[in-house]
């Protein structure tokens, strides 16, 4: 319930501006629907996985993140040369990690998935010309549904946060009804930022920064 409160007033904000403004130079919102697809940006990193006593359990390794996809409402709205735009998609993207166990010098490697989906709501802001458009701003993570196959590791742990932020960048250009987007979203979490061993929370540094395409389309214009 909160989240849908959220998007509503996302866009009623837009919409607000939209009857608010008068001068010749603005255009009418655009409000319709777009679908997104890309990949998570991360490079492998290694980790260990520990018990109380200090001794190494697994190595878990990051190893690549699955693609992104995307979907969900869009709405924008033109100042003459300035515009704003509020999105509010559902995302989905998983992480791999590869698994050793540790027994005496031999390790038995095997692959582990975790799977994510957030609802991302973003309001964007800047310069637009002949259809071209560039712009930035804030994004906010709200965790909607969270898997991870490694639960079953001895001692390990999660702390799942709720909300997460961002930050992202984006080139645009509008072809009538359509909206295409080529946008580099930075999160500020990382990779291991939900996960401990122990007690101990994991020293993953990479983070789940996203480049992504997307195409929209205007419903209303």
């Amino acid at each position: 319930m909160k989240n849908l409160i959220l998007i509503s007033f996302l866009f009623l904000g837009i919409a607000s501006a939209d009857g608010q403004t008068t001068t010749s130079n603005s255009d009418p919102i655009r409000i319709g629907i777009k679908i997104a697809g890309g990949a998570v940006v991360t490079r492998p990193e290694i980790s260990f996985l520990g018990n109380n006593s200090d001794n190494y359990l697994s190595m878990v390794e990051l190893s690549h993140a699955t693609p992104q996809t995307s979907f969900g409402l869009f709405a924008q709205k033109k100042f003459g040369w300035l515009f704003a735009e509020a999105n509010a998609l559902y995302s989905n993207y998983g992480m791999v990690f590869n698994v050793a166990d540790y027994s005496g010098d031999k390790q038995d490697l095997h692959q582990m998935k975790e799977r994510f989906s957030y609802v991302d709501l973003q309001v964007m802001g800047g310069l637009n010309s002949h259809g071209f458009r560039i712009s930035v701003g804030p994004v906010m993570h709200i965790l909607s549904g969270h898997s991870s196959e490694l639960a079953v590791l001895e001692n390990y742990n999660e702390k799942m946060r709720k909300i997460s932020y961002g930050f992202s960048g984006a080139i645009g250009y509008n072809l009538n009804r359509f909206s295409f987007d080529l946008k580099y979203d930075k999160a500020f979490r990382t990779v291991g930022d939900h996960i401990y061993y122990g007690y101990k929370k994991s020293p993953f540094l990479e983070t789940p920064d996203a480049i992504t395409f997307s195409v929209g389309y205007a419903i209303i214009k």
